[in-house]
């Protein structure tokens, strides 16, 4: 008869981070029902669902923003209180917002060790020496080509994000959670990003990943959490799971796999006309035309002047120069009550 083998060695390790039974209430409003979450040293785990799922929610939770009212918050199996951000970090929690906090007209390595900057031997002064150097260290283990004392203000928004992952490792997280972290990034950028958040997977960094961009999630998660009206509704292995089943489980129904097809509107009026539509740097010669029954989209990252644009023609801010017209007439608009 063989021994018993010994599985010390083999058995599952608890999740980095689990959330169990979390549950959080607003005024009128019940953000959160019952939910979980868990994420593995070393894996990229999804967070999806509808706006108002409760995905920013349970997030603010686990990176102390909120506190729950119920359920528990385990870290490697053991259970903990997390009061506030600073509670976070001192776990090895990192948040990295889709709004960036940084200070633009600091450098790159102030910003990351904001506060914490290593003094010389009075006390008095910042060691500018060894804060760049660790700030060259962190870029170093990210595999980043980035001078630390380079301006914020002066880096792409692609770069500014660069900061701010390191601004999360320099704390020791052993979790990051990336709220929308392409929304601002061209291809090139992205790739980038993809290619750092693998590295710090080989480094047993666990990521959450907030996305709507489903052609991203199939190359770099490997589970996905989908939740829904503040409610937990699965969790399923990325590549053996169809787009279509997550979304049906996002939306509650299932889907017809029918595609609408758009109405025909080139001969209908024109109501809408923008012409030379321009406003400092933001806004420089934009045109278009609205007809009627159309629905028309505008594209572009953040900061290509899309809220700029609407802000204009709906007289929030003033224009220096360009027309509006409305059924062929032109519209004098100085203030929202106008367009109103």
């Amino acid at each position: 008869m063989q021994p018993d083998q010994d599985t010390r060695d083999t058995a599952t390790p608890p999740p980095v981070i689990a959330l169990r039974n979390v549950s959080k209430r607003f005024p009128g409003v019940l953000a959160l029902d019952n939910c979980q979450f868990d994420l593995a040293a070393g894996e990229v785990h999804a967070l999806m669902g509808e706006n108002g799922a409760g995905k920013s929610t349970l997030m603010k939770i686990l990176s102390g923003v909120y506190q729950r009212d119920s359920g528990e918050i385990l870290i490697e199996g053991r259970a903990v209180e997390i009061d506030g951000p600073r509670a976070a970090q001192a776990l090895g929690i990192g948040i990295i917002h889709q709004e960036l906090n940084l200070m633009n007209h600091l450098s790159a390595a102030q910003n990351i060790f904001i506060g914490r900057e290593p003094k010389k031997r009075m006390g008095l002064f910042i060691d500018e020496e060894k804060l760049n150097r660790q700030a060259s260290a962190i870029f170093a283990r990210m595999r980043l080509d980035l001078d630390p004392r380079t301006p914020v203000g002066e880096l792409t928004v692609a770069r500014q994000q660069m900061v701010e992952i390191a601004k999360a490792l320099s704390f020791d997280s052993r979790v990051l959670i990336m709220d929308e972290p392409t929304a601002a990034l061209n291809n090139a950028e992205i790739a980038e990003l993809f290619r750092i958040i693998r590295d710090l997977q080989q480094q047993g960094v666990g990521i959450v990943y907030i996305s709507h961009k489903m052609d991203e999630l199939r190359q770099i998660a490997d589970r996905v959490t989908v939740m829904r009206d503040g409610r937990y509704i699965a969790t399923v292995p990325m590549q053996d799971t169809p787009m279509d089943t997550i979304i049906s489980m996002m939306v509650g129904r299932q889907l017809d796999g029918g595609q609408g097809v758009a109405p025909d509107t080139s001969a209908n009026d024109v109501v809408l006309e923008v012409r030379g539509l321009s406003r400092g740097r933001a806004i420089r010669e934009v045109g278009f035309k609205l007809r009627r029954g159309e629905i028309l989209g505008f594209a572009g990252l953040m900061g290509a002047g899309r809220t700029e644009v609407a802000r204009a023609i709906f007289g929030a801010d003033p224009i220096d120069a360009g027309e509006i017209l409305i059924h062929g007439k032109r519209a004098l608009i100085g203030s929202p009550a106008d367009a109103v």
